[in-house]
């Protein structure tokens, strides 16, 4: 994991918007700690804000989705010639090549936390908002994704959305192994484990995670933790468009072989975690023997 406060990163005015880039595509094999530069498929994630009585001049991403959660604040987004209210809570999705502007209407700064990515057939075709109380859609509900524990999750979201983590309490520890993920924390405290050691995430820190990790964030303290949760599943959903179901074997020893491959990938998985588990590796031994005679 690699865990950095937007305070340190650096910022870019344009438009009459400053925007604190956290993370960044990666250039190699392997993520930079230092430049941020990370991500597999996120071009650039980070913190931006408005300042109040201030009107954006219009941009334009021709390659790239952006997606939005405001964090802070209230304003408006101009579409299409169309102005969309704006406040703490709303997530919103710009297509690529949309033109836009933001205002702040408050007395506060207006601030929100994005990623830039490459564009999906999957992703909306015009411009979308929501305010994470609206009613979820019941496709929602079949998610296999939302069902780590205490998560809760407040939906519905335009790609980047938020939930939260009653006090006391932490998520089922898991990792997604194909998509870039990053927690933000907005409010509240908690720690962030992986593997064999944890990082206190206060707000303001954004957390970005290998997909190979298994992680936990967890909140050990008296209020509530609310956390801001960006993906990008373009990779995901790229893989399961081209997964085919393996054919099963017909003979015992072909079975057994099969099940030796695949026992064997999930085993070095676990261990590459560094969490041992109690009577885990008795239990491997076991299923390894059982495997053997079934190849004979």
């Amino acid at each position: 994991m690699i865990i950095k406060h937007w305070m340190d990163c650096p910022i870019f005015t344009y438009g009459r918007l400053r925007e604190w880039r956290i993370y960044t595509h990666r250039k190699g094999d392997t993520p930079n700690a230092e430049t941020g530069e990370v991500c597999f498929e996120i071009n650039t994630y980070g913190r931006a804000v408005v300042i109040p009585g201030v009107t954006t001049e219009p941009a334009t991403y021709p390659e790239e989705a952006y997606c939005l959660f405001t964090a802070s604040g209230q304003g408006t987004v101009l579409v299409g010639g169309k102005q969309t209210p704006l406040r703490a809570g709303s997530s919103f999705f710009i297509p690529p090549g949309v033109r836009h502007q933001f205002r702040n209407t408050g007395d506060a700064e207006l601030e929100f936390i994005f990623c830039r990515r490459p564009s999906h057939p999957a992703d909306p075709k015009a411009f979308m908002c929501h305010h994470w109380s609206e009613d979820r859609p019941k496709s929602d509900w079949g998610n296999p994704f939302q069902g780590h524990w205490h998560h809760i999750y407040r939906g519905p979201g335009a790609n980047i959305g938020n939930g939260d983590i009653p006090p006391h309490k932490f998520s089922h520890p898991h990792n997604h192994p194909i998509i870039d993920e990053i927690w933000y924390v907005n409010k509240g405290q908690g720690w962030h484990w992986s593997r064999q050691e944890y990082h206190v995430q206060s707000p303001g820190y954004a957390l970005w995670l290998d997909p190979s990790e298994l992680h936990s964030l967890m909140n050990p303290s008296d209020e509530n933790l609310e956390y801001i949760y960006c993906a990008s599943t373009i990779e995901l959903t790229r893989q399961m468009a081209q997964h085919k179901p393996a054919k099963i074997p017909s003979s015992p020893a072909a079975i057994g072989a099969a099940l030796d491959e695949r026992f064997g990938a999930l085993v070095a998985a676990y261990r590459h975690t560094g969490v041992g588990i109690h009577g885990v590796e008795q239990q491997i031994g076991e299923v390894e023997r059982l495997i053997k005679a079934l190849k004979k």
